[in-house]
């Protein structure tokens, strides 16, 4: 996964360290969690350090399930999803934008699925998340 701004393993992370380091990209972050709220319910955010090069990763959850990590970067933030087979034919088979199908596929399967990352730092980018969402927990 990739390094997270966050890498001192003494300090845990907050919603204001989180919302000065995101800046405008913010809005793309509070956009998905309350989607994941009021969708799904139960959201859950758990911040995790798991190692000096990774540094402090946020996993949302809902009703715990696992549904994506994000690692804040400077100015914008990654989400990372891990998906089961039957989830990557459905997005590999859908009108998902050329670059999530070719992420997906060509990236290294794992027992627990396929696991891709996607820059958020507009609109476009946050509404694919929201369909990659709804995949996720059908």
């Amino acid at each position: 996964m990739s390094a997270s701004i966050y890498t001192d393993k003494l300090i845990l992370p907050n919603e204001l360290m989180l919302k000065n380091d995101l800046s405008e990209s913010y809005k793309f972050f509070d956009k998905i969690t309350r989607y994941l709220d009021v969708k799904y319910g139960g959201l859950s955010q758990i911040w995790k350090f798991y190692n000096q090069k990774s540094g402090w990763i946020l996993k949302l959850l809902t009703k715990d399930k696992n549904v994506l990590f994000v690692i804040p970067c400077e100015g914008y933030f990654k989400v990372a999803f891990t998906f089961g087979e039957k989830a990557t034919n459905l997005i590999l088979n859908s009108d998902f934008s050329d670059f999530i199908k070719k992420e997906l596929s060509n990236t290294k399967k794992f027992a627990e699925g396929r696991t891709i990352q996607i820059e958020i730092n507009k609109d476009f980018d946050c509404d694919e998340v929201l369909k990659l969402i709804d995949i996720k927990l059908k």
